[in-house]
């Protein structure tokens, strides 16, 4: 285990590969990455909580408490991202937040960005409600420059009660009204 808070463990997640293929119709991206297998914010109205059906797992209470992060390495990770070719479809946090609260210890999602800074001309997308996101600006704004960049960044309601009913341990909406 890398580390146990009140909320949540955190277990190293040894990759085969950083990277999904999609070669759904019902996406638009070509690939995506997750850094994260689990999602501490805990919203009641997750999709991806069922990945954690694969790992025997409760997704109902367990993909909240039981998070998975990615451990860097890094001659894995470089072959990995040079299989993308330029103008493909790179998404970022499709599954699960890359900017989880332990990312600012484990720092695995700005590792990854740090190393896709290092290709050019893909179209990268990140899907984040974090503020966290903000530590990262020097990163993102090197991937503008070197790719097609597009970052989501989710508010679901600005009544601050709601927000605590459905997702519980997010950042409360107007600390995310600021990063936006």
């Amino acid at each position: 285990m890398l580390c146990q808070t009140h909320h949540a463990s955190y277990l190293e997640w040894i990759p085969r590969s950083y990277l999904t293929r999609c070669r759904s119709a019902r996406v638009p991206f070509d690939w995506t990455l997750n850094p994260y297998r689990g999602c501490v914010f805990g919203c009641r109205y997750c999709y991806a909580r069922y990945t954690h059906d694969y790992l025997e797992l409760d997704p109902l209470e367990q993909f909240e408490r039981k998070i998975f992060a990615k451990a860097v390495l890094t001659p894995i990770l470089r072959a990995d991202l040079r299989k993308l070719q330029p103008g493909q479809w790179l998404a970022i946090g499709t599954a699960t937040d890359p900017y989880q609260p332990i990312e600012l210890r484990l720092r695995v999602t700005r590792t990854i960005l740090a190393e896709l800074a290092q290709l050019r001309g893909l179209r990268v997308s990140l899907t984040t409600k974090s503020t966290l996101i903000r530590r990262d600006l020097d990163i993102l704004q090197e991937l503008a420059r070197r790719h097609s960049l597009v970052v989501s960044f989710t508010i679901t309601t600005m009544d601050p009660d709601l927000a605590r009913r459905l997702e519980p341990r997010a950042p409360h909406p107007k600390s995310r009204m600021a990063v936006v």
